[in-house]
């Protein structure tokens, strides 16, 4: 788009967001994502973000709805935290009345749903550790095309709970600002950033900078390595379609930028223009005429009436992207190279019944080990809910009602691992409090050990006079482990307290 054009139609998009008292997202981070080394262009950001967000001012809105997107430019595994937090802070400083919308980077992300949650967390960390008035999230979708929503609810679900886990962290902590190589680099930054601005400004402004390949250099200003995008004055879509106006120029329509002689006609018109015409869109959604635009082979209504039979029925199909669309996602870890495991998986997936897979996510997890693949498919068919036989559920004591129980009828246990097994790490986990076993419920335990023999374990509950006895063993050759529970049934019998235990 020309850049002239450009100025103006943003002049006039502003305009309506400030009539309208609207959020605006400054979003400079479109350097970031378009630079080849996204790290490098920290300064460029904050120039463009000074530049975009004072021409917001000059049109009218206020500071308090400016919300600078505050994209951090890096992503592990590269030392984001050392690279992002800087810049954060110098951002925040440098814009202190205005508000911050912090975004993930979404340059470095491709279509691991582990390496965003990854990317996504430290960035939440950046927020909490110095400002944002708006968090937004995004999803590994932007990498592999898949706008699924259980990735959306997920990415949601991450962010509160991460801000929950870090509830309090600035109470007891505090960023070391000064003396330190937090506070060299953020003076770094914000000298840069002004060195930039005062070198535009030397050359002739804003859009002579942008003819001479200021922005999206791949150099850290002030080395520029002359690979910038360049875009001319008199170039581009729009050129030469911007008019001066007229001294008798008006408009009959609310949120025009700059003049518009509207007092000619009266001063009720000033406040509202669109009176003149019978009232605007603006003031009367009613007046809105909604015309189709969607394309005729892929629309909502195409995909609704595919599904038919599904809508307000007992059928079911799996889905991800679209209602009823029969996708289902399946991860796999094979252990072969990455080429190798990508067409595997396809095979997998074709021989599972599934139509039209496709590799969604591939990664090489360790060399020595293998791959994991990701593929999405569809199936042929669908539910019927109704005809499901579906068991009873199962009625679940809470934590509370099991510990009212066991304090009511006490209950003690003998445990131990029989005959000659060694292994007493599974034993432990169901009993152990530490590990959340029976013991936090009240029951009393006696853990016998390693190696007992089934009758020791069968008198020892009589000794203790216990109300069951818990055995473990993890060695099944020659079906020891059924030998030594029928042993165990016999010898309680033998002794008379098999109805106890």
């Amino acid at each position: 788009i020309n850049m002239i054009r450009s100025f103006v139609d943003a002049a006039e998009a502003k305009s309506i967001m400030t009539w309208a008292d609207i959020a605006q997202i400054d979003g400079a981070h479109n350097a970031n994502a378009t630079a080849r080394e996204a790290w490098k262009v920290m300064p460029e950001l904050m120039v463009q973000h000074a530049i975009n967000s004072i021409f917001s001012v000059k049109v009218g809105m206020k500071k308090g709805n400016i919300c600078l997107s505050t994209v951090p430019p890096t992503a592990p595994p590269a030392p984001c935290m050392r690279l992002d937090l800087p810049y954060a802070v110098a951002l925040r400083e440098l814009f202190r009345e205005y508000r911050m919308r912090a975004q993930m980077n979404t340059k470095y992300m491709e279509s691991s749903t582990r390496e965003a949650t990854v990317t996504h967390v430290l960035n939440l960390l950046i927020s909490q550790l110095t400002s944002a008035d708006i968090q937004s999230t995004i999803t590994p979708d932007e990498g592999r095309n898949v706008p699924w929503h259980i990735y959306n609810i997920e990415a949601t679900d991450t962010a509160k709970q991460a801000f929950n886990g870090m509830d309090g962290l600035m109470t007891m902590l505090e960023i070391k600002r000064h003396n330190s190589e937090l506070g060299d680099k953020v003076r770094e930054l914000k000298e840069r950033a002004i060195l930039f601005m005062e070198e535009m400004l030397e050359i002739g402004g804003y859009f002579k900078a942008v003819e001479e390949g200021f922005f999206v250099d791949s150099g850290q200003y002030p080395e520029r390595n002359g690979d910038g995008i360049i875009r001319k004055i008199d170039g581009g879509v729009g050129e030469g379609t911007v008019y001066e106006r007229d001294a008798d120029y008006m408009a009959p329509v609310t949120g025009v930028f700059g003049y518009n002689n509207l007092e000619q006609y009266g001063k009720e018109y000033v406040e509202n223009p669109a009176k003149l015409i019978g009232g605007g869109t603006f003031e009367n959604p009613d007046m809105i005429v909604y015309i189709d635009e969607l394309d005729e082979t892929d629309n909502v209504n195409v995909r609704l009436e595919e599904v038919k039979d599904l809508i307000g029925s007992t059928l079911i199909k799996p889905e991800m992207e679209w209602l009823g669309d029969g996708i289902v996602h399946l991860t796999m870890f094979l252990p072969t190279d990455i080429r190798t495991a990508e067409f595997a998986a396809l095979e997998i997936g074709k021989r599972m019944n599934l139509h039209d897979c496709e590799v969604i996510h591939k990664e090489t997890m360790q060399e020595a080990e293998g791959t994991r693949v990701e593929i999405k498919g569809k199936v042929d068919f669908a539910i019927d809910t109704s005809k499901l036989v579906i068991p009873p559920k199962p009625e679940e004591m809470s934590d509370d009602e099991i510990r009212a129980e066991i304090d009511a009828h006490p209950l003690r246990v003998v445990a131990a691992t029989v005959g000659e097994d060694e292994h007493s790490v599974g034993m432990r986990e169901i009993i152990d409090i530490k590990h959340g076993g029976i013991e936090r419920y009240g029951i009393e335990s006696h853990i016998l050990g390693t190696s007992i023999s089934v009758e020791k374990l069968v008198d020892a509950a009589i000794e203790l006079d216990a109300d069951a006895v818990l055995t473990s063993t993890i060695i099944s050759h020659d079906d020891m482990h059924y030998k030594n529970m029928k042993k165990l049934n016999e010898y309680a019998i033998e002794r008379g307290v098999r109805d106890k235990l």
